[in-house]
């Protein structure tokens, strides 16, 4: 039981760190995040998952969030191959992560989530947002105050939105952890059980046995 005790320890405070350090990246890569997809997907031991995503225009920005949805010490790596072949962002041996990139080459890239190191398969959850580089930019100054009080209002409701079902379900995932661990405790302990009901029973045995011997003496 220890063990299981310290391990969740470690995740906890492994937890902790990794959430100011993805809290730092969404600040700072993540204002007005609208994901074109969000998709959930599994990645076999050993095995990984590619996507494809063509850029037709260049400069783009490509940003975006994957994680893990339950308290786990596996990890899992995220590559970029541009249409060169050339590997251009990573983010190795990660359970969450922020990524933010520009395409500044026009073909199909490679979004490579890969599970080497777990001993088990990975449920993952991805979602993007491709910026399209075409959009007609409007200068500050040419948006009325109130329609872009309005704007800023909708962002932020936006932002709300879609942090909620990120963390929604990262607490779908941690529940299921949850009761896992919990189920693997409740086994523990009736093994625990048993083996102390087996010794308390030999220690009556042996101590009736003393007895009886002392008796025949």
């Amino acid at each position: 039981m220890f063990p299981i005790l310290l391990s969740l320890f470690t995740i906890s405070w492994c937890s902790i760190e990794e959430t100011k350090e993805i809290m730092q990246d969404w600040d700072k890569y993540m204002r007005g995040f609208l994901p074109d997809d969000m998709i959930s997907f599994q990645i076999e031991k050993g095995g990984e998952e590619i996507f494809i995503e063509t850029i037709k225009k260049t400069p783009t920005n490509i940003r975006g969030t994957f994680f893990i949805p339950i308290y786990t010490m596996d990890t899992i790596d995220f590559k970029v191959i541009d249409p060169s072949g050339s590997m251009i962002y990573t983010k190795m041996m990660k359970k969450e992560a922020v990524f933010n990139f520009n395409a500044t080459e026009k073909g199909d890239y490679q979004l490579i989530f890969q599970n080497k190191r777990a001993k088990e398969s990975k449920v993952v959850q991805f979602a993007i947002d491709v910026a399209k580089s075409d959009k007609e930019e409007i200068e500050q100054n040419d948006i009325d105050p109130i329609e872009n009080g309005v704007q800023g209002v909708l962002q932020k409701i936006r932002d709300v939105f879609y942090s909620t079902k990120l963390n929604e379900l990262k607490s779908k995932g941690a529940l299921a952890d949850v009761q896992k661990i919990n189920k693997q405790l409740m086994i523990l302990t009736f093994i625990e059980t048993v083996a102390i009901c087996g010794v308390t029973a030999w220690q009556v045995y042996y101590i009736k046995k003393l007895l009886n011997d002392r008796r025949l003496v």
